[in-house]
């Protein structure tokens, strides 16, 4: 199953990338590792259209960790999440705050929404404020990073994976989202409805769906 992130803010904002069509660099399996593409590599899923964070739920793993796992990986890496009391196990209840390239930022709700067979959606509420320094943090330095890194390894003054992170450190793991916005529910309701439009971002319309019925009780019907 897949599993993805959505952070929120109670007035309907929410945080939405748009995917690279193609990608030079991603991680490998074992931590440090990845591969670079000089020449890039096509992104097969849903490329230059809108998506959210995520990916593959590794086996064993708990679903709300994969959420995490994986916007740290497509987002920037050093991104990480706090959970208190420290000496709990690590729950949704535990989880209380994002930390993002040194800043910290309040976790005011968190809920998982399991669609079986399909995928897991970890909804991550913040306030307006935060969720707009996050995204210009990750927008102007994470995603920045990453298409200086880009240009190295086109370039090839950048030869390895690991070299990336030796010049860039807060570039994200993968080389997969570019642009990120912030949406409102009811604002962009035509960019909504054409991701309804498309089997490749159908899912994320059933996703920012289940946000404003289920979570934010606006009842849009699009």
């Amino acid at each position: 199953m897949q599993c993805y992130i959505i952070m929120y803010s109670q007035e309907g904002y929410f945080l939405i990338f748009e995917k690279r069509e193609e990608g030079f660099f991603f991680h490998g399996r074992t931590m440090g590792s990845g591969t670079i593409y000089p020449n890039g590599t096509p992104i097969t899923n849903g490329p230059g259209l809108f998506a959210f964070p995520g990916g593959q739920l590794d086996k064993g793993e708990q679903p709300f960790k994969g959420c995490l796992r994986e916007f740290t990986e497509e987002c920037g890496s050093q991104i990480t999440f706090d959970f208190i009391p420290v000496n709990q196990p690590q729950s949704l209840v535990t989880l209380r705050t994002a930390i993002i390239d040194g800043g910290r930022y309040d976790i005011l709700l968190s809920i998982l929404n399991t669609v079986p067979y399909k995928y897991h959606v970890l909804y991550l509420e913040f306030s307006i404020d935060d969720l707009r320094q996050i995204q210009d943090i990750i927008t102007n330095i994470n995603i920045a990073q990453a298409n200086q890194a880009r240009r190295g390894i086109q370039s090839r003054s950048i030869r390895s994976y690991h070299e990336i992170f030796q010049a860039y450190p807060f570039c994200p793991l993968d080389d997969e989202l570019g642009h990120s916005q912030l949406w409102q529910i009811e604002r962009e309701i035509n960019e909504i409805r054409q991701l309804q439009q498309n089997r490749a971002t159908d899912w994320y319309y059933d996703m920012i769906m289940y946000l404003a019925n289920s979570i934010l009780n606006v009842q849009l019907h699009y």
